[in-house]
């Protein structure tokens, strides 16, 4: 019975591999999208003014994201103190290595 479930687990494991390979070229696309939602929840919340991004692909798994947010100063001295050492601080552990 086991060796019936690795070898159904590592024939699954190669399906997902490849199911991810297909759909990687979509990634600019999601990730814009994931970016546009997390931007509009900050304009609704009067954090942004207004958010434009753009995501390019330079190659498989390396995305170029540009951001343009229209801000005033009170409202960059609060994305600077308080989103982005949260946003930031799973590169941490990759900074200090």
């Amino acid at each position: 019975m086991r060796p019936i479930l690795e070898s159904l687990s590592q024939s699954t494991a190669k399906v997902l591999i490849k199911v991810a390979f297909t759909f990687e070229p979509l990634a600019p696309t999601i990730l814009t999208i994931f970016i546009n939602q997390r931007l509009h929840r900050y304009k609704e919340s009067g954090i942004v003014n207004n958010y434009k991004t753009h995501t390019k692909r330079l190659g498989r798994y390396h995305y170029q994201i540009e951001l343009q947010l229209d801000l005033t100063n009170i409202q960059a001295a609060h994305l600077a103190v308080n989103l982005l050492p949260t946003q930031l601080s799973i590169f941490r552990r990759w900074h200090y290595d």
